[in-house]
């Protein structure tokens, strides 16, 4: 058995215990990645298999995959910096001290979330809903994640770029052959591929469109949310990240910029993060066996991506465990379990390598 086996008995037990319906995984190396999958892609209506050509809702790894991409790949243009306040891109928000940078550490105040977005539909009408709300704290003093932060800097990026949707496409996607990466997988006939999350009473059983209920607002296009992707895809984008910022031919990231990355931009706040990342926090909840220099990210509908520059490796898991109830909330005591097995085998594999056994 190898690393990813000890992770998929795992996932075994849990699709078992009826805590997840199933789930793709993989275990990311430049000298060949591993993939597996288990359990089922729908309980409902119907059961059905998962394969590993599932598409899953990554709903917040959206920000880490597509949002702060794009946003860094801008830097590198020139068209602003990370000490930009988002006032000078976007004029008509009131709050001038707010920075790129603060928003993609999630130290910038403004509000993490407000049910009253609700009523609104659009991108003019969901921004002049949040855009002049009072900030939590004052810019740079203090940390909370921030869903309207982030949608904020999608519609900043789009002020050079045009579409957040198009310009990921043919700048990120398409140039490392993440073909089946997408926002808006059913509009494209990708419906029947991916796994389905919620059932709500207002949408039914949710399949093929975004989750989240702003990026939905959004038609389905946004900063917080929206991507759907599968192992492999996000397969090549781990390494094009462990690789400096480059893969298979395609420059993404400077390798400077990927450096960047690198770094803890939160010491002393509430919790450790990197620009658009999670960086080795204990209270991240990936496992106990994160390296010194690391990146992590999940997403409200059970998915995760892990990219370790130590180990140079990087572990996904794509669930659906919203399916069909958000009352399935073991997902962070499955991804523990799931990374430290992987994670002991990996580097028990390593050793042995090195041993010539």
């Amino acid at each position: 058995m190898n690393a990813l086996d000890y992770g998929k008995k795992i996932i075994d037990s849990h699709v078992r215990d009826k805590e997840i319906p199933g789930a793709c995984f993989a275990l990311v190396t430049r000298e060949g990645t591993r993939f597996g999958c288990a359990g089922y892609k729908s309980l409902v209506p119907r059961l059905e298999k998962v394969s590993n050509y599932t598409l899953y809702d990554l709903a917040s790894v959206t920000k880490a995959v597509s949002t702060t991409t794009v946003v860094l790949k801008l830097i590198e243009e020139g068209c602003f910096t990370l000490d930009t306040p988002l006032s000078d891109l976007l004029p008509d928000f009131p709050h001038k001290k707010v920075t790129i940078k603060q928003i993609l550490t999630h130290t910038s105040g403004i509000c993490h979330d407000d049910k009253a977005y609700k009523a609104f539909y659009g991108k003019s009408d969901i921004w002049n809903f949040f855009k002049n709300k009072p900030l939590e704290f004052e810019p740079g003093t203090d940390l909370s994640y921030s869903d309207f932060g982030y949608i904020a800097l999608g519609f900043a990026a789009e002020k050079f770029v045009g579409s957040l949707e198009t310009f990921s496409e043919k700048t990120i996607f398409q140039p490392l052959k993440m073909n089946e990466t997408v926002y808006r997988p059913a509009a494209k006939g990708l419906g029947h591929r991916c796994a389905p999350t919620e059932q709500t009473a207002d949408r039914g059983i949710i399949c093929g469109e975004v989750h989240d209920g702003k990026a939905w607002r959004l038609s389905g296009v946004s900063g917080n949310a929206g991507l759907f992707s599968t192992t492999a895809d996000l397969s090549r984008f781990v390494l094009m990240l462990l690789n400096g910022g480059e893969w298979d031919g395609a420059r993404i990231l400077s390798e400077s910029t990927v450096n960047l990355l690198k770094r803890c931009y939160t010491q002393g706040y509430s919790a450790r993060r990197t620009l658009g990342w999670i960086c080795n926090d204990p209270a991240a909840k990936f496992g106990d066996y994160y390296s010194d220099v690391c990146l992590f990210h999940t997403g409200f509908a059970g998915t995760s991506v892990y990219v370790d520059f130590v180990r140079r490796c990087g572990i996904l898991l794509l669930t659906n465990r919203i399916h069909p109830s958000r009352d399935n909330v073991k997902i962070q005591e499955i991804r523990n379990q799931f990374h430290n097995v992987v994670l002991l085998h990996f580097d028990e594999e390593e050793r042995l390598k090195q041993k010539g056994e």
